[in-house]
């Protein structure tokens, strides 16, 4: 059965947003283009892939085989997706503006919400699960 959660939406916005930028811009060169469609469709993809089980159920094993780690490793997992996503989010908004936010930089910039977001959600679960527990 098909699980759709807030994610699977914020995929198909972040996917949707890219392929706005790519058909209302027509000064975008074709690897721009190219660069912004294959991450609108990564988006897409993320999306569909969020709703099944097995989505899900990895982080699920994962969780389990943290529980017998010391509380160091346990403490590694939380924050180390924490920091990914700030420093991405710092690298990619510093890109962005550095070079006024131009076609390029954006182009550059638009792998950023696939990862956030991938990173996001399996934080969001980890939670739900030891709020369970």
């Amino acid at each position: 059965m098909r699980h759709f959660t807030m994610f699977t939406f914020l995929y198909l916005a972040a996917g949707v947003c890219l392929t706005v930028v790519v058909l209302e811009h027509s000064d975008i060169t074709p690897n721009q283009k190219t660069s912004l469609l294959v991450n609108a469709g990564l988006l897409y993809l993320a999306a569909v892939l969020s709703t099944f089980r097995f989505w899900r159920q990895g982080v699920l094993r994962s969780e389990a085989k943290l529980r017998d780690k010391p509380a160091w490793d346990r403490n590694f997992v939380i924050f180390l997706p924490i920091f990914l996503i700030v420093v991405t989010l710092a690298i990619a908004i510093s890109n962005l503006v550095n070079h006024n936010w131009s076609m390029e930089a954006i182009a550059t910039a638009s792998v950023e919400p696939l990862l956030i977001l991938i990173i996001a959600e399996q934080l969001f679960i980890r939670s739900q699960i030891r709020r369970e527990s």
